[in-house]
This record gives C-alpha cells, structure tokens and sequence, in this order.
C-alpha cells in the first residue's frame, strides 16, 4: 500500500490537472524528521528558511537549494499552529493563523530578527477578523483559517483558506502595532485552499500554491495572479496543476527564479518547478 502510494504522484505525471496545464517538478529531497511538516517557505540566505505546522517544536529550519545543510533555530514562542513565513528586509513574519476549528482568539504574527547566531528578537502582533462574531462553529464550516502570508509592495498580505466556498480573502496586516481588527480587502476564487504564497517584485506576480478540498487523490496547483494598485487581479491570472498529488502547503521564488514548493507525507517533500518563473509568465 505504502509503494502503491508513493507510485500514484509517477504515475499522474503529464496528466492534465482539472483542466489546467501542467507544471512540471523536479523532486528534490525527503526531508528528515525534523522537517516533517514543512508548512512555510521563504528565501534565506542561499537557501530557504521553513518550519513545521501545529504540534511540532517552535524552531526555524534553514536548508540549502537541495533541502540539505539543515539547521536548526530555536524560536522563543510556541507552536501553535505555524502556517506560512514571509521575508521583508531583515525581517521574518510568522504567521500563527492556523485556525482548522474556527474557534481561535489568539491568533497572531511573530516579526523575527535572525542573525547568524540564531533568533534574536521577536515581536507579537496579535490578529483578528472584523467578519468573524462566531467562534465555535463546526470543524472545517467556517472562512477565519489563514495559512498564506506574502511581503507585497510595502504590505503584509495574509490570505485565507475558506474552507465553506474554496475561495480566498484578502487581509492586509499592519507590519507594526496592532490597529485593529483586519477588514477584508478583496475576496477571489481560486477553486482551491490556499495554503502558500509568495511575491515576486520584479514581475509582480502573486505566487499561491493549494489543493482542493476532497481527502483522496487531492489535486494540488498554482496560481499566478498579477498584482496591480494593491490588488489582485484575478481576470489575468494563471492557473498550473501540479504533476505531483499530495498536500502541498509552501510556495517560494528562488534566487535562480525558478519556484520551490513543500508539501506533507511520504515520499519529496522539496521541488522546484522545471521551468523558470519568466517562462511560465505571459
């Protein structure tokens, strides 16, 4: 069963995806235990920097281009349920928003300064929804889960995972003190649960990576959505099903411009895309 299973992905490949082309991957690397649940991804260094989801240790994970060199950073906060990461200057936000039950009133990003020793500050900014006035609806019937965070042209962009619809919101975050509750900035149909982001400012390109909502033989894509006067805009995006099924949680741009992804389970966990970000680009 466990062969059957890891076979399947091969076995899908150059298969046309719900109607989407094809993007094409290259597996790079089974990560070891300590990267298990690899939920977020951001460019660091040379490399990325990842972490694990909810139950895992609250540390930071930096690896090379192929998901080697591993090291390991403490961070001084709990794990609650780490979703995405996002790189601006000489910050990391960490996005805590991870929020399957609905029922969450602590949700909250973390600024991080990393240095060569490790974490050396961090900062809380808590989070809340202007929508949401319930809080214990039932598991997965609700629209406050957010797993995709991206620096976009000065602004923090949190991005949903509406569980009711497969749609996405919006939400832009204040980068300093809290401001108040996040009202919805724009809300678009991606036909998928976001679960990864990133941005591109030299072609400002939107970078989302998700799966459909269904538990067996989940389809996984991408979406490439330009970005124009703060908005996303969905009538020119671009949408890529992946060759690879599975739980696909993390999207980054590389420094060679191609897209490296993360995904959960058995079998690569770490890929890039066959082809360059400028060659998929209209």
């Amino acid at each position: 069963m466990r062969f059957f299973a890891f076979l399947l992905p091969v076995l899908l490949a150059g298969c046309a995806v719900a109607g989407a082309p094809v993007l094409s991957l290259v597996p790079l690397a089974e990560f070891p235990p300590a990267l298990s649940e690899s939920s977020g991804l951001a460019p660091w260094g040379d490399g990325f920097v990842s972490h694990n989801d909810s139950g895992n240790a609250a540390e930071l994970v930096l690896f090379d281009t192929t998901g080697g060199g591993l090291r390991r950073l403490p961070v001084p906060v709990p794990n609650r349920d780490w979703e995405d990461i996002a790189r601006a200057g000489p910050h990391l936000y960490l996005a805590d928003t991870g929020n399957n039950g609905g029922r969450r009133r602590d949700l909250r990003l973390y600024r991080l300064s990393l240095a060569e020793q490790g974490v050396t500050r961090v900062d809380i900014l808590p989070l809340r929804y202007e929508e949401q006035r319930h809080f214990a609806p039932p598991r997965h019937q609700h629209n406050f889960d957010a797993e995709a965070l991206a620096w976009v042209e000065g602004e923090l962009w949190l991005l949903t995972k509406r569980w009711l619809d497969q749609y996405s919101s919006l939400y832009v975050v204040p980068a300093g003190k809290d401001e108040g509750a996040l009202a919805e900035r724009q809300r678009f149909n991606p036909r998928m649960l976001v679960t990864g982001a990133d941005y591109d400012a030299a072609s400002h390109t939107l970078l989302l990576v998700g799966y459909e909502r269904r538990w067996l033989g989940r389809r996984a894509f991408v979406w490439l959505y330009p970005v124009r006067d703060g908005r996303i805009d969905e009538s020119a995006g671009q949408r890529w099903g992946l060759e690879w099924t599975g739980q696909f949680e993390a999207i980054a741009l590389g420094a060679d411009g191609h897209l490296y992804l993360t995904r959960e389970g058995r079998g690569p966990q770490l890929f890039r895309s066959q082809a360059a970000l400028a060659e998929l680009l209209p």
